[in-house]
């Protein structure tokens, strides 16, 4: 590799001399380490799961851990002083950190070296499971018992070494079938010297794409995460490591005259080998007709299983008029290009320019359910980003998603549209849930669905199905900011405290700048008692919301007085006397209520409850998600709180037992 892209050694020794000569900043983090490097957050990210499974906190972290051992074993400080030298802030952090990375804490460092002065180590018993008298020799009962006793002993051993065997065996070939029929998707290169030519590229690929995801056995690895590729010189092998798959599909786009040649490469990435390739000459008026037959040939090369429904859903053609497809294209790319690779930067622009070709896509041809649907999604987004009065891009939204059904009630992006209207739009969950569900059968692989659907059953539960759904998506679409941090929530409803912070930390790596993560450290390290580490969380949020430090000195006074109850004290108090115009400071009644909960006050928490219920907007992405969320539990016998879950139609999911 040349460049920017190092060998793996390389590329790993290059980051540990930058964190190195960085270590004493303890205010040193993933923004410095790739300013530094020369790459993007999301490249250094990438490279670091595929090469050491860590995220960049992580990989940071474990330089100033394994610094600080040596430190420690030179007898250069106290620990405490030695926490400050490798960049902890806080001495009782780097304790805990210590601990949990080498199991023992920092302090026992010099014990362990010298144990003639005080401690001597156990090691774990070579028998394990064995009595100490036959692990000492002593006789306990006769000779001939002895021989039977070793012979079962070592027969029962056997017996588990071979079931453990094939167990294994049954668990690696299941695990290698599904890794298999995985397959990752690079953007297709465009190859026709005429850059407008991008979205008819674009608009092939991502029709191989969908077709793809049609095949339930396969693993499909998303568009979005594909265009962290755009441009890479990385090897297929390389790739495939850092996304867990056993397949890429490579492809390009040239036109010779009023001919166009798209070109198709299928690699088992984990052996280097070709597995097929082909070109597809078409008139250029007609290169829209074969995104079908090389997925059918994809699956059959993998030896995938295609259903009869599967196969018939490939093999439609949405239109036979060339110019409606090309305006549908057009629309596709600039739906996708209002977002970036991280999908976070959507505008308004780009999904009212996508509008305007969908409209001269069913002029050309009205039967186009596609070129509905993705009109239906783009009013939607309209009003869900705020864009839009909420009615008016949902209306337009539900009308379009009939057409399209009209069409073809096959339409899967029709029915995972009309099942999030019903949800977020009416509060019709069942219904919702109903089209959702009918979406991922028709589209299996389909990351945004999977997405809406977890974000259902966050609202109604079962959190553990939930749990399963996002553990899908994550692995579908893993560098989506997003989706990590709904995997913070749910790991929050589960009480899974230390496993939500990792997932809050991911989120950060992807996008640093988004308030609501630094929110659910917050409340994730006050679950944990780690008061310290909230009140930075605490101090950070008010920093950015307000654009100044003012408030520092209060939340810390209010911590050293209270503890983390100190902090709930802290918010509740400047939400009624002294709001500030950001989320969860600004006095709304449902934060409030929120808080007072925290810390246990029924009383206060129902009153705001149900001064929420009187509010103009009752923050429903947080409100929706009392009947899961634990931090209510303490309400769940009171009379009033169960008045409120019915009046916004939650009773038939308050399952949650009371506290």
């Amino acid at each position: 590799m040349t460049g920017t892209l190092y060998t793996d050694q390389a590329f790993i020794e290059r980051l540990t001399e930058i964190v190195s000569s960085n270590l004493q900043n303890e205010n040193f983090g993933v923004n410095d380490l790739a300013r530094e490097a020369g790459l993007s957050r999301s490249i250094i990210h990438r490279r670091l799961r595929a090469i050491k499974d860590q995220n960049i906190s992580q990989f940071i972290r474990e330089i100033r851990l394994k610094r600080a051992m040596e430190l420690l074993q030179e007898h250069a400080g106290a620990a405490s002083d030695i926490a400050f030298k490798v960049g902890f802030g806080s001495p009782a952090y780097f304790n805990k950190c210590f601990h949990e990375y080498y199991g023992y804490p920092p302090g026992e460092v010099r014990k362990r070296i010298h144990p003639e002065e005080g401690v001597k180590h156990e090691s774990v018993p070579a028998n394990l499971g064995v009595s100490k008298e036959l692990q000492t020799g002593v006789k306990s009962g006769p000779v001939k018992w002895m021989k039977v006793s070793r012979r079962m002993t070592i027969l029962l051993s056997i017996t588990a070494l071979v079931v453990l065997a094939l167990t294994l065996v049954i668990i690696n070939g299941s695990r290698r079938k599904a890794k298999d029929l995985s397959i990752f998707i690079l953007p297709f290169k465009n190859f026709t010297n005429d850059p407008e030519n991008q979205y008819i590229v674009d608009g092939i690929m991502e029709d191989v794409l969908n077709n793809l995801y049609h095949i339930s056995e396969l693993r499909v690895v998303s568009r979005t995460t594909s265009e962290h590729y755009r441009g890479t010189n990385l090897t297929a092998k390389a790739i495939a490591k850092a996304e867990d798959v056993r397949n890429i599909l490579e492809g390009s786009m040239r036109q010779y005259g009023d001919k166009t040649r798209i070109s198709v490469q299928l690699i088992d990435a984990y052996r280097d080998n070709h597995l097929w390739s082909e070109n597809f000459d078409r008139d250029t008026i007609d290169i829209n007709t074969f995104e079908g037959e090389i997925a059918l040939i994809i699956a059959n090369r993998l030896n995938a299983e295609i259903s009869d429904d599967e196969i018939r859903q490939i093999r439609e053609i949405p239109t036979q008029n060339p110019v409606a497809k090309d305006y549908y294209l057009r629309g596709r790319f600039l739906l996708n290009k209002t977002d970036n690779e991280q999908r976070a930067d959507i505008n308004k622009e780009g999904l009212i320019g996508s509008i305007k070709y969908f409209e001269k896509a069913v002029a050309a041809d009205e039967n186009f359910a596609e070129a509905y649907a993705g009109m239906a999604s783009a009013w939607s987004l309209l009003s869900g980003w705020g864009w839009l009065p909420f009615k008016e891009g949902f209306s337009k939204a539900r009308d379009l998603c009939m057409k399209a059904l009209e069409i073809d009630p096959d339409c899967a992006e029709a029915h995972a549209v009309k099942g999030s209207l019903h949800i977020w739009g009416e509060r019709r969950f069942e219904e919702g849930r109903k089209e959702l569900l009918i979406s991922l059968q028709l589209n299996p692989n389909c990351p945004p669905v999977h997405q809406s659907y977890t974000q259902l059953l966050m609202i109604t539960g079962p959190i553990d199905e939930a749990r399963i759904y996002m553990d899908r998506a994550l692995k579908l679409e893993p560098y989506y900011w997003v989706l990590h941090n709904l995997n913070a929530w749910i790991y929050y409803f589960e009480e899974r405290y230390k496993e939500a912070i990792g997932a809050c930390l991911l989120a950060r790596d992807l996008k640093p700048d988004y308030i609501y993560t630094n929110w659910l450290l917050f409340l994730n390290y006050a679950k944990l008692d780690e008061g310290m580490k909230a009140a930075e969380e605490l101090k950070e949020i008010v920093r950015v919301v307000t654009r100044t430090s003012q408030y520092d000195d209060e939340i810390m006074d209010a911590y050293n007085r209270s503890g983390v109850e100190g902090l709930f004290t802290w918010l509740i108090d400047i939400n009624i006397n002294n709001p500030v115009p950001a989320e969860g400071l600004s006095g709304h009644p449902f934060f409030i209520a929120w808080w007072y909960a925290i810390t246990g006050d029924r009383e206060n928490s129902v009153y705001w409850l149900e001064r929420n219920m009187e509010a103009k907007r009752k923050v429903y992405e947080y409100f929706n998600l009392i009947a899961t969320n634990p931090d209510f539990d303490i309400l769940r016998g009171d009379p009033r709180f169960l008045a409120i879950i019915d009046q916004i139609g939650l009773t038939p999911y308050n399952n949650r037992p009371a506290k």
